[in-house]
């Protein structure tokens, strides 16, 4: 009896350590919602060709969805989205993270290799997916200790779904993450189901992403494991959106009205040096709304590799050429008291800035996903004002053509 219960022990303490020598090498992350990452030593996995991997998303049924994505940001993104089903399961949906900061699209072909395995499911009031993903592919090398992840969530009403393609509502700012993973803490020595702890690992589901029914048997609780692997980096989403706010309104109030009230100046009558003056401080709002625009670009990987970024640049660059072009106009007013052909360069050099600065600020609004009441909002004020302008521009010039007929037919 003593050698049986010595062997029976001894066949349980195996399987102890046979466990975890599976799951120890998982890398954790918690922001929030928990994460559990881990890659078979056998993967074929890289940055440029697909492999198998596991991960889990766990959080409480107060949240909405919970995102994970491999890349260091949205844009090019390999990203998965859990949420329930609606039959007290749960759905996980692979999606292309697109150009970013907008909502990741279905991607059947990534799709086509995450099955949702053993141990998914709502469990003790937490949605879990354990996913096995062999369509994947790394943001690094195999060997990276900085590997670059992301992840996001929503809280809310429940979704329940088994569409992989349901449209999700935008996360609150502060509720995402970049991180890097470092690679060598995510190694299990098995390729089978690191988040059980039961001799069964196999799917619950397939590629439809959505599982069928909850497992029981011994599983992972899901529950926040700390942070194991991982080093947060990178910038929040909050501080993204401020940027962008920012930028958004110091150039749009610049180009739609700053710089052409500044213009209506000369045609009402104003002082040239009140026209100076006022341009030369729109020109500086302007240069402060690029530098954050440079800022912005950069945090989103986004400088000079958009029509926006590059066009927006070329503005800039010619903008800084006006006041010379304005002080030329000016010299030569005062010694002739006519216009002359810088005069005119002056005027519509300007005028077509200012319209290049309208459409550049509409290609902005659409890159950052701007809503389609703020893109109307922008296109009306910019309308109302152009239209402001034009009248100006033609009564103006009647006055001025009746001045010259009426000095004619006085033999002036």
């Amino acid at each position: 009896m003593k050698m049986k219960l010595s062997i029976s022990v001894s066949h349980a303490l195996l399987g102890i350590v046979g466990l975890a020598s599976t799951t120890s090498s998982l890398a954790t992350y918690s922001p929030g919602p928990s994460y559990s990452i881990g890659i078979p030593s056998s993967s074929t996995i890289s940055q440029t060709s697909s492999g198998g991997i596991y991960f889990q998303l766990s959080a409480p049924r107060s949240y909405q969805w919970v995102g994970l994505g491999i890349g260091g940001q949205m844009q090019g993104a390999s990203i998965f989205v859990m949420y329930a089903n609606g039959l007290g399961n749960v759905t996980i949906s692979a999606r292309d993270g697109g150009q970013g900061h907008v909502e990741p699209t279905q991607d059947s072909n990534l799709q086509s290799g995450v099955t949702l395995l053993a141990g998914s499911g709502i469990v003790d009031g937490r949605m879990i997916a354990n996913v096995h993903c062999t369509t994947c592919k790394l943001g690094s090398s195999r060997t990276s200790t900085a590997s670059p992840w992301i992840c996001a969530w929503n809280e809310g009403l429940a979704i329940n779904s088994q569409s992989t393609s349901y449209i999700i509502t935008q996360h609150a700012a502060n509720n995402m993450r970049q991180f890097d993973l470092d690679l060598s803490t995510a190694v299990i020595s098995s390729d089978n189901n690191p988040f059980v702890s039961s001799s069964s690992s196999s799917s619950t589901g397939t590629g439809t992403g959505s599982c069928s029914a909850a497992t029981s048997g011994s599983s992972s609780s899901g529950a926040s494991a700390g942070n194991s692997g991982v080093t947060a980096v990178g910038n929040t989403f909050k501080a993204i959106t401020n940027y962008q706010t920012a930028h958004g309104v110091i150039m749009g109030a610049t180009v739609v009205l700053l710089l052409p009230l500044g213009a209506m100046f000369m045609r009402l009558g104003a002082s040239i040096y009140l026209h100076g003056v006022w341009q030369l401080f729109a020109l500086c709002a302007m240069l402060c709304g690029f530098g954050l625009g440079i800022k912005l670009a950069q945090m989103r990987s986004l400088l000079y590799n958009t029509t926006h970024t590059i066009f927006g640049t070329v503005i800039i660059g010619l903008f800084l050429l006006q006041p010379l072009f304005g002080l030329a106009h000016h010299i030569q007013y005062k010694r002739t008291s006519t216009r002359s052909p810088v005069s005119y360069l002056h005027i519509w050099y300007g005028r077509a800035l200012i319209i290049c600065g309208i459409v550049n600020g509409g290609l902005g609004l659409q890159l950052a996903s701007n809503s389609k009441g703020g893109m109307v909002g922008y296109s009306v004020v910019a309308g109302v004002v152009g239209v402001l302008y034009s009248l100006l521009a033609v009564v103006k010039r009647k006055g001025r053509k009746g001045v010259q007929e009426s000095e004619e037919s006085r033999g002036m």
